[in-house]
């Protein structure tokens, strides 16, 4: 039987963070890039490249939470829950879930209560483009929630997975080692066990006295 996937929509919009992400990345590269050469060849930065970078930062580093859960890149150290009993390891996951909708309130929770009181204070930042922080904000709240989302219904599914008596899927880690293992490094080309060939060319060309030519070669 299969494993339980997710949801075609979670996925989706995990995705579409990531892009997102990575979109914001660029952008950052290229305002890093183009303040510091502004600096170097006209002696001008860029106005409020502090301001900016900060507010992308947030977006670079928290977006692509969900899609690297989708993935299955986050850190996972499995070295004794993979040795324990199938029923050991129902109950493990159990235990991860429920601490991960009790870690998940907590955080979402104090986010939002937070991105409440940015908005209503028209809290900024403290460099000269005053940008209002309610945005990146709000987007710890919207990366927090979809994480959380996509971590607990993972777990969900590798508890229905295990009651079934089933090994988990390997990880991307795994997978990853795996796959190294497969790859052949590059070889020089050596002689074969059993026989050896050896070529070897030598010539000479002696010019006597009155324009006589005396070449001599051997191979062996």
């Amino acid at each position: 039987m299969t494993a339980p996937r997710l949801p075609r929509a979670l996925t989706g919009l995990a995705g579409a963070l990531s892009l997102l992400a990575g979109a914001l990345l660029l952008v950052l590269a290229v305002l890093t890039v183009a303040d510091v050469a502004g600096r170097s060849l006209f002696d001008r930065s860029i106005v409020g490249t502090v301001d900016i970078s900060t507010m992308l930062l947030v977006g670079v580093a928290f977006l692509g939470l969900a899609a690297a859960q989708v993935d299955g890149r986050h850190v996972d150290v499995d070295l004794v829950e993979a040795r324990l009993p199938q029923g050991a390891r129902v109950v493990l996951a159990i235990v991860r879930c429920v601490l991960l909708v009790g870690l998940g309130a907590v955080l979402v929770w104090g986010l939002t209560d937070q991105l409440m009181s940015a908005y209503d204070r028209g809290e900024t930042t403290n460099d000269i483009l005053r940008l209002p922080t309610w945005p990146a904000k709000l987007a710890l709240v919207v990366s927090y929630v979809l994480f959380f989302v996509t971590a607990i219904w993972s777990t969900v599914n590798d508890v229905r997975v295990l009651r079934r008596g089933e090994d988990l899927a390997p990880s991307w880690a795994d997978q990853a080692a795996d796959e190294s293992l497969l790859v052949t490094p590059a070889g020089s080309t050596g002689a074969a066990a059993g026989g050896t060939t050896d070529t070897a060319t030598a010539g000479t060309t002696d010019t006597a006295p009155g324009g006589t030519t005396d070449t001599e070669g051997g191979a062996r």
